[in-house]
């Protein structure tokens, strides 16, 4: 973050780090301003002049994760490849990010609830999402791009959603775009395979 000093990034990261550890663990109802301070080993004053409450912790997380999944999913894209295989590792890295993220909670259910609190953050991910995809879609010749893109998202969130921590979700998010994206990339007219 601009305007703040090493010390003071290093203590924001333990935080982020502790709250992170402790959300996965306990859920967000579970953790306590106290617990996120006594495990990030700084004073909860500390934590409080940071930090307002659970829920900016929370919403700081979040920040993170998207900036995260964006990372990921634009350098996926940006990798070698033909564009529907492309697509697919760029999904696979942006669920990824977020199994990562809560890999083995019990309380997946409760944190994806949460998440939605940070709605317009999440509107301004998607949007990006699917702009670059709708771009891609429109560079190989698709036809409605952005319908495609939109429908794509749609279903591989239904995909993460149901199993973000199942070990088949690479596999399911590749074979999503192969069916989705691979037939429209062929029927185009601007589309020719690498070779």
């Amino acid at each position: 973050m601009p305007g703040i000093s090493d010390r003071q990034a290093g203590k924001r990261e333990r935080v982020l780090a502790a709250a992170r550890m402790l959300f996965v663990r306990n859920g967000l109802r579970g953790t306590t301003m106290e617990a996120i301070a006594r495990e990030a080993g700084i004073a909860k004053p500390t934590l409080y002049a940071q930090f307002a409450d659970k829920q900016a912790v929370f919403g700081a997380l979040l920040e993170q994760l998207v900036a995260d999944k964006h990372a990921a999913f634009d350098a996926a894209l940006a990798s070698e490849g033909e564009p529907v295989e492309r697509i697919g590792r760029a999904l696979v890295a942006k669920f990824g990010v977020i199994s990562a993220a809560i890999g083995g909670s019990a309380h997946v259910d409760e944190l994806f609830a949460a998440h939605h609190k940070g709605a317009e953050l999440f509107a301004r991910s998607n949007r990006h999402v699917a702009e670059t995809l709708t771009s891609l879609l429109e560079q190989g010749g698709v036809e409605a791009p952005e319908r495609l893109a939109l429908l794509l998202l749609a279903a591989a969130k239904g995909v993460a959603e149901a199993g973000i921590t199942a070990a088949s979700l690479s596999d399911d998010l590749m074979l999503l775009s192969r069916r989705i994206v691979g037939p429209e990339l062929e029927r185009s007219a601007n589309y020719a395979p690498e070779t």
